[in-house]
């Protein structure tokens, strides 16, 4: 399943649980400050986005036409976006950071859960970027969002960074790819800060 898609699931699911009476145990409580920084995320993501669209070739005859020993001094290399990449996964690791000790559940996950945590916040994550219930069992799906954000950039990186070993690859995307990636940003952002309002307006109803 695709990163929005998945997380499209958190409003109806909650209004499912709720209304049938069941405890929801698959999310956090409401936290602004984690609201706040994903909005924060959302504006640096997209802010890489428009540089890409604004740098890259629009066609693949304009790509093709770079030379490749000057690849590297194009505006829309990779080297030009390593920083942005990096930053990036450093903020998604706060995120996940933030939502793990909201979650007040670390001690309950235990040891091998943690390290695969561990493994996801480190980058090495698996194939695709799997963050499936069979992987977390005890993560609560607001924190499996905010891997799941992590992944996606790990993702971007290494696509633009191209096949490993690949002589021929220009670490060049098209302005196509950018604005591809500015959809699935927005519609994740969009599903996880919904989620998000939905559990304050939730909160606010209950007093």
């Amino acid at each position: 399943m695709n990163f929005p898609a998945r997380l499209l699931i958190f409003p109806a699911l909650l209004i499912s649980l709720i209304l049938f009476g069941c405890t929801v145990t698959l999310v956090q409580p409401y936290d602004a400050e984690l609201y706040k920084n994903t909005e924060a995320f959302y504006k640096k993501a997209s802010t890489m986005i428009l540089k890409g669209q604004s740098s890259s070739p629009t066609t693949p005859q304009q790509l093709a036409g770079i030379p490749p020993k000057t690849a590297s001094d194009n505006p829309g290399h990779f080297s030009k976006f390593q920083n942005d990449y990096d930053e990036l996964l450093v903020d998604s690791n706060a995120l996940i950071l933030r939502s793990l000790a909201n979650s007040g559940s670390v001690d309950e996950i235990g040891k091998q859960t943690q390290a695969k945590i561990e493994g996801v916040i480190k980058g090495n994550v698996t194939s695709e970027c799997d963050t499936a219930q069979q992987d977390f069992p005890s993560v609560d799906l607001t924190t499996r969002n905010y891997i799941d954000l992590k992944c996606l950039v790990a993702k971007w990186k290494k696509e633009h960074q191209g096949p490993a070993g690949a002589s021929s690859s220009k670490q060049i995307l098209k302005k196509a790819n950018w604005e591809g990636r500015e959809k699935t940003l927005f519609d994740s952002i969009l599903a996880i800060q919904s989620a998000e309002a939905f559990k304050n307006k939730t909160i606010g109803e209950s007093k």
